[in-house]
């Protein structure tokens, strides 16, 4: 053990915007802190991300910013390696393949201390083999998934023992001031109606009509997140239809693309393209639907805001997505790519509001048991513990 009896754990993200991987990285560690601050010490080193350091800084947990350029970036290796010493880092979590590689060089370059390298694996992503034999098998240590797909992924892919993997969900339910399931509900409870309660607000900043249905696709905007499949949808949906509004929230490469082809098609009186969004829950509680249709998907953050707020989601059927929403128990789900399908099923549930209602409680009875932060936390704990007795 390091000083004051407690280990020093360290994360490294090398991703400079702030996306599900990094909001898991926040909440994770001020669970930690909150729940097992008597056992560790936390630091972060991320690559001069803005808003991942906010959240960081409202938790108190001191972080600090290396560039991570590329693979190649030996700036960075003897930087961390710096950290390493400076703070006796007993324990590094990981959270891409660039930090993993960048940290775990520099982890070998102390040679008085064996350092602890645990991934968390956040992508559904097909590992080549030559990178996951000499970054997985030589620089890890311990696996977290963050979906049994990804789990079954890095078996298959990168033939990693089973018994170094461990499924942890991301944490995404809590309540600090109460430990209590019954208060967790109630805290929720009390988001949902507050945000309903801005829906007309949200309505008029979008510029949608009174009467008009909303349907959402919430993220990143890039090619895996399958846009191009719901403007496709919307392009059937439109012929039997004109009461309904899509709304892209969201920024990334393809923003120019998306918005030109919406064009192209002739679909812009239909679609409102609104950015970047800080508070992503109030449009989510605006919505009629939330729509996921990504072509590969770990497990989808968006996913798990709706369902904590009862919106139905439709979604589909790619990786960790089926471990969470059951086709017509907690959401519904379509064949990956085909819009058809998915204009279909938007048209034939956008109006059952007895249905919708009974499949968003379904999933946010799910999420509430399965994502909570506190849970999550002690068992990404124990994890820790585990590996350094056993070091």
């Amino acid at each position: 053990m390091s000083k004051k009896g407690k280990f020093n754990i360290l994360h490294i993200d090398g991703f400079k915007k702030f996306g599900g991987a990094q909001n898991d990285i926040a909440i994770l560690l001020k669970f930690i802190k909150l729940y097992h601050g008597d056992k560790f010490n936390i630091y972060v080193i991320h690559n001069n991300n803005k808003r991942l350091k906010s959240e960081l800084d409202k938790s108190g947990i001191y972080n600090t910013s290396i560039g991570m350029k590329n693979f190649l970036d030996i700036n960075a290796i003897f930087k961390i390696r710096n950290f390493l010493i400076k703070y006796d880092i007993d324990l590094i979590n990981f959270h891409s393949s660039k930090d993993q590689f960048l940290g775990g060089v520099a982890s070998l370059l102390i040679f008085k201390k064996k350092i602890v390298k645990i991934l968390t694996r956040h992508v559904a992503y097909k590992v080549g083999f030559l990178k996951g034999f000499l970054i997985y098998h030589f620089l890890t240590d311990k696996f977290i998934a963050i979906s049994d797909f990804i789990r079954r992924g890095l078996i298959s892919d990168v033939k990693i023992d089973p018994e170094k993997i461990e499924t942890i969900y991301s944490p995404r339910i809590y309540n600090n001031d109460d430990d209590r399931t019954e208060s967790r509900r109630s805290l929720l409870e009390g988001d949902i109606l507050s945000y309903q309660s801005e829906k007309e607000d949200v309505m008029c900043e979008l510029g949608v009509k009174p009467g008009e249905k909303v349907v959402s696709i919430i993220g990143r905007l890039s090619k895996e997140k399958g846009h191009e499949i719901l403007i496709k949808a919307a392009e059937l949906i439109i012929r039997t239809r004109n009461d309904i509004k899509f709304v892209i929230i969201g920024e990334g490469e393809l923003y120019g693309y998306v918005t030109g082809l919406i064009n192209k098609k002739g679909l812009k009186e239909y679609f409102i393209i609104s950015g970047f969004k800080k508070d992503i829950k109030k449009f989510i509680a605006a919505s009629d639907l939330i729509i996921v249709p990504s072509g590969l998907e770990g497990m989808g953050s968006i996913i798990i805001e709706a369902c904590a707020l009862k919106k139905v989601v439709i979604a589909s059927d790619v990786g960790g997505i089926s471990e969470i929403i059951k086709n017509n128990e907690t959401g519904l789900l379509f064949k990956n790519g085909d819009f058809t399908e998915l204009a279909d099923k938007i048209v034939s549930f956008i109006d059952k509001r007895e249905l919708i209602e009974k499949l968003g409680l379904n999933c946010y009875n799910e999420v509430v048991k399965r994502f909570d932060a506190k849970e999550i936390a002690s068992r990404t704990v124990l994890i820790y513990l585990n590996a350094l007795t056993n070091r």
